[in-house]
């Protein structure tokens, strides 16, 4: 049983450890066939046109009844992935979602908005562009759109689709009228561009966007190149470069992590400390097996998760719970930033833990496990000493990193950090595990008081984000 239906209130600030009826290693697999068929389900609603991606079937506190450019694409990208993986049938129902994800994402390009820019946050599920006040441009839309369908135009010409690639995706032409190439010769022009951030709060130059725009700038090299569109290719490659230059202006080396906005317009005058999963989360969904950057086992990106951790552990009440009844570890709910007002529906208040934040963290574990396991060896340094103590102490409590240490992949301790780190991956997704619903539903947040769902349910990005967890806890081998 979850906690979302047996935890009780022991006392103002003690709760009972969570009865949790299967193990992490059961419930993975049932959750990712769950959390896909929840997925699938938000993807073309009946009163909708096709391809059209709905970030939560919500309609009131909060009305989330739209098609965000940013959420489509994430949710999108884990669907392009599924297609082609049955090699007798290419063209199989993930290929037809990516069709009308296509004509669905044509109309969105194309559609007069307020922006008067492809960085135009969110459509209605009929096409029609909200003109309604809001904070626009976000310019991760068209990065996270590029990449994805940069990556599903790779699969589509893996198995003989070049005409469809070259004739709906990328045209290479100039100025363009395909997808693909539109929104990499929109990113590779605009990506210095003040902006607003993924949360829609606050103007400025963000960690998150960045990373995202750089992932598919590179990525798009790739296939302009492949396309014989070298030209476009050398223009996106001289961006990347320029953008990757860029990053380390986020790094406080006097806060101990990477801050999310830079150069902020107005916003929030009570967001100060500037210490924002969004980091994490631009790091977890611009990894990039072609051209990583800023990858999960970075010393400064870890040194940014462990900040995030030590953050939240004492913020949310609900984080009192830290094993289930049977001792397995329990990691803290992550929202995301410590000053959060947001609930979901209502006025301001305080902000809960979201689902999507906290697997964020999980996933970046396991991939974190992953990269150091493929090193020689592991250096310990006055950034990332933090984060790996927090995570072997979950498997020895006796050892203790230093400054300076440095373990070859042949020591104990080398394979103590590395299972300390899924470890730490598995304590964040067994914090989504006791408080999801029946059937593994996932709202946006859970209370930050007593771990129930709150803001909106079947939230799409929730799905998506424990999926991927899920799959980067499968691809480790020990």
């Amino acid at each position: 049983m979850s906690i979302q239906t047996n935890t009780m209130l022991k006392m103002e600030t003690e709760y009972a450890s969570p009865i949790v009826a299967q193990s992490l290693d059961q419930w993975t697999v049932s959750a990712r066939q769950f959390v896909l068929e929840k997925m699938i389900a938000n993807i073309s609603p009946a009163d909708g046109e096709r391809g059209a991606v709905l970030a939560s079937p919500s309609r009131n506190n909060p009305n989330y009844y739209y098609h965000w450019v940013r959420d489509a694409a994430r949710t999108m990208s884990e669907i392009a992935k599924l297609n082609g993986l049955d090699k007798t049938n290419f063209k199989d129902q993930y290929y037809q979602l990516m069709v009308d994800y296509v004509e669905f994402s044509k109309i969105n390009q194309t559609t007069p908005t307020v922006s008067n820019s492809l960085g135009e946050p969110k459509f209605y599920v009929t096409g029609q562009a909200f003109s309604g006040p809001w904070g626009r441009p976000q310019n991760d839309s068209p990065a996270q759109r590029a990449l994805t369908l940069t990556r599903w135009a790779n699969i589509l010409l893996a198995n003989g689709e070049q005409q469809y690639v070259t004739g709906i995706l990328y045209d290479g032409q100039e100025p363009s009228f395909s997808l693909i190439k539109a929104d990499l010769d929109f990113v590779a022009n605009h990506w210095q561009d003040s902006c607003f951030d993924l949360w829609e709060e606050v103007d400025g130059s963000h960690f998150y966007t960045r990373m995202l725009q750089r992932t598919a700038l590179r990525e798009g090299a790739d296939l302009a190149s492949l396309l014989n569109d070298q030209g476009a290719a050398d223009f996106y490659n001289q961006q990347a470069e320029l953008i990757e230059n860029a990053m380390s202006d986020f790094w406080s080396e006097n806060k101990g992590y990477f801050m999310a906005t830079l150069n902020r317009v107005g916003g929030l005058d009570y967001k100060y400390s500037d210490l924002d999963v969004a980091v994490m989360l631009g790091t977890f969904q611009a990894m990039s097996k072609s051209h990583p950057f800023l990858s999960p086992n970075d010393d400064k990106i870890l040194a940014t998760a462990y900040a995030l951790h030590q953050a939240f552990d004492p913020l949310y009440p609900i984080n009192a719970i830290e094993q289930t009844a049977s001792g397995e570890p329990v990691a803290p709910g992550i929202g995301r930033y410590p000053e959060d007002k947001y609930t979901g529906s209502g006025p301001l208040s305080q902000g809960n833990p979201w689902f999507l934040c906290t697997a964020c963290l999980s996933g970046t574990s396991y991939k974190a496990a992953a990269l150091f396991a493929a090193q020689k060896s592991i250096q310990i340094t006055q950034y990332n000493v933090n984060q790996l103590n927090l995570a072997v102490a979950l498997i020895d409590t006796k050892l203790v990193l230093n400054v300076g240490d440095s373990f070859s992949n042949k020591t104990k301790a080398f394979k103590t950090i590395i299972q300390g780190l899924k470890a730490l991956g598995d304590a964040y997704l067994r914090r989504v595990q006791i408080h999801a619903g029946e059937d593994v539903s996932l709202s946006e947040q859970f209370s930050r008081y007593d771990g129930y769902m709150t803001s909106a349910v079947d939230l799409t990005w929730s799905y998506v984000s424990v999926a991927i967890s899920i799959d980067l806890r499968n691809e480790l081998n020990f």
